[in-house]
């Protein structure tokens, strides 16, 4: 008999997520050597705005992370390994 590995998809109310082990925005911007102020210039946003999305985001739209794939400059699987390195 074959065994199905154990990928679950978590669903639930938000604050039973899990907390993440990174976050996504600061993995980029690492990634791209910038401080918080190149980097929320780089991408738009005011200096607050990322300081918010490193500290307090949890959720991401699928926008967020199309973009930040693409600022990141990393390939498809290697964003996705980030992504899972900081799930």
């Amino acid at each position: 008999m074959h065994k199905r590995p154990n990928a679950r998809i978590r669903v639930g109310h938000y604050h039973t997520l899990p907390s993440p082990r990174g976050n996504l925005y600061q993995a980029v911007r690492k990634i791209l050597g910038m401080s918080r102020a190149n980097m929320a210039k780089h991408i738009g946003i005011s200096e607050e705005s990322l300081r918010y999305r490193e500290r307090t985001k949890r959720v991401y739209h699928l926008c967020e992370m199309v973009a930040l794939q693409q600022v990141s400059g990393l390939s498809a699987d290697d964003f996705m390994q980030l992504l899972n390195d900081i799930a």
